[in-house]
């Protein structure tokens, strides 16, 4: 539960996984654990992030994240504004890669592994990029 403070009042809220889209370095990026964690670059668009000491996945970090949504609007099945399903983004950018990525295996291990965490916890956007 997550707990918002509303004047003099708490409200207890459901906690919904949501990524975050960091303008700047144009880039989502979901974690599931607040530990200290890894960075390991898969490639040019997904980075899988892990727990420092155990080393098991705990989120995913997308780059270039602006021009992908803006060539796949459509990831967005209803087209609502409101969210942004990533196990979609990530199922676009597996199909879009295509033979590509299942060349190596580790490269495909690893979108799936960022896509069964996205699916597992249900992570949304809510806050997309400016697009003209």
């Amino acid at each position: 539960m997550v707990y918002d403070k509303l004047g003099d009042h708490w409200q207890m809220n459901a906690y919904v996984p949501t990524a975050i889209y960091f303008e700047e370095a144009d880039s989502v990026e979901y974690v599931r654990k607040d530990v200290p964690c890894v960075y390991r670059r898969v490639d040019d668009l997904l980075t899988l992030i892990l727990d420092m000491d155990d080393r098991q996945l705990i989120g995913f970090k997308i780059k270039g994240f602006r021009n992908f949504y803006i060539r796949h609007r459509s990831i967005n099945h209803n087209n609502s504004k409101e969210f942004l399903s990533l196990m979609n983004v990530i199922q676009k950018a597996a199909r879009e890669l295509g033979d590509d990525l299942f060349k190596n295996n580790e490269r495909g291990r690893a979108y799936e592994q960022a896509g069964a965490i996205a699916r597992e916890d249900r992570v949304t956007l809510q806050e997309f990029p400016e697009v003209a």
